[in-house]
């Protein structure tokens, strides 16, 4: 475009979105291109410093309630978008805009405005016994791809798009050139994932680690093997709510059972925060078990005390845990420890006080 118009006012935003896609280097662009082909329905011919923020807070509650063509068409009833996909869609939005912010088109997003909505963050992971369900449905050239995924952590695109020049078997690393991050990563191998490699005849036939069986010089295509592969093995196995990123969730949390630290998943992982991790924080044997017996009062007045017996959590004064004993109930008025013999008679219960109104106290042996 000539300078003039990329520095004039009047640009829609259908117009500016198709620059944006035009320069965009992002490896989602599958995404991008989605959400932009939505927002020019939308919006696309409004002027960028004539979108307000009343008409987008509409919008959004417009999306909330949704109604899709696939569910009008069958009389099904509305169902809304999902919280984080409407959140996609503002956040694409958000960010073309900023860009024209820093192009001179636009004094204030619009977008800053808007409250995105809360999204409910779940963890889904593999169980054993559904790893072993999946193992004993798919064909073994099938299920060696969903452990190489637990082995490595790949995401789904990273492992079928894998090359073996990115594969060092020597020194037992994967590079990964600009993954999701966008930062070369390198990943390590575990032994389970070199057997796989070594016993994959990919190696003299195609550059592919994965290559297609029907296209020559192409990798194996990732939404087909989704689609004839693995959520039919899904189905038949009764797993639900899982899909190809599960399996890197699975890898995670294995590890994370297993012991290992949150930083060292962090790396393996190729997450860029460590807040991203976290989310696994809750399975760790060790993560907060340790964390709270450090600056313990006890632990302190241990160090200063070796031979300090340990403390018990509820004194008592008779040797079995469930027996009721209550000082004064055998007569004695000396204060002593002598045990002398109770009546038959004479029941724990008959000495319980109920203050008024509390519901009446009842004896448990629950733990």
């Amino acid at each position: 475009f000539p300078e003039q118009f990329a520095k004039a006012k009047d640009i829609t935003l259908s117009a500016w979105i198709l620059r944006c896609l035009e320069g965009s280097a992002n490896r989602g662009t599958v995404n991008e291109r989605r959400y932009a082909r939505r927002w020019r329905l939308l919006l696309g011919n409004r002027l960028l410093p004539a979108i307000t923020l009343e008409e987008l807070r509409r919008i959004q509650t417009v999306m909330k309630a949704r109604r899709s063509k696939l569910q009008a068409r069958h009389g099904q009833e509305p169902r809304a978008w999902a919280p984080g996909t409407i959140n996609r869609h503002f956040g694409y939005l958000r960010h073309v805009l900023n860009l024209a912010i820093k192009d001179g088109l636009l004094d204030r997003n619009p977008v800053s405005g808007v409250k995105f909505l809360a999204e409910a963050t779940t963890t889904r992971f593999l169980t054993d016994t559904e790893l072993e369900s999946l193992r004993r449905i798919m064909a073994p050239e099938h299920w060696q791809l969903v452990v190489f995924s637990i082995e490595t952590g790949l995401r789904r695109e990273e492992q079928f798009n894998l090359q073996w020049n990115q594969v060092d078997m020597e020194n037992g690393i994967l590079t990964i050139p600009l993954p999701k991050g966008g930062r070369t990563r390198h990943v390590p191998l575990s032994e389970g994932a070199k057997a796989i490699l070594r016993a994959l005849p990919s190696f003299l036939e195609s550059g592919w680690v994965f290559p297609s069986r029907t296209t020559l010089g192409k990798p194996l295509d990732s939404r087909n093997y989704m689609r004839r592969i693995y959520k039919p093995a899904l189905q038949k196995a009764g797993i639900v709510g899982a899909c190809w990123h599960t399996l890197r969730h699975t890898a995670a949390s294995r590890r994370i059972m297993s012991g290992v630290d949150l930083v060292s998943v962090k790396s393996l992982l190729g997450h860029r925060n460590i807040e991203t991790t976290m989310r696994y924080s809750h399975l760790s044997p060790n993560h907060l078990r340790q964390a709270v017996n450090r600056g313990s009062l006890d632990e302190h007045l241990r160090s200063i005390n070796p031979h300090m017996p340990p403390a018990e959590p509820f004194p008592r004064l008779g040797g079995d845990p469930y027996q009721l004993d209550f000082e004064g109930t055998t007569g004695s008025k000396t204060g002593s420890n002598t045990e002398e013999p109770r009546g038959e008679d004479i029941q724990p219960i008959d000495y319980m006080v109920r203050p008024a109104g509390i519901e009446p106290a009842t004896l448990s042996l629950e733990g």
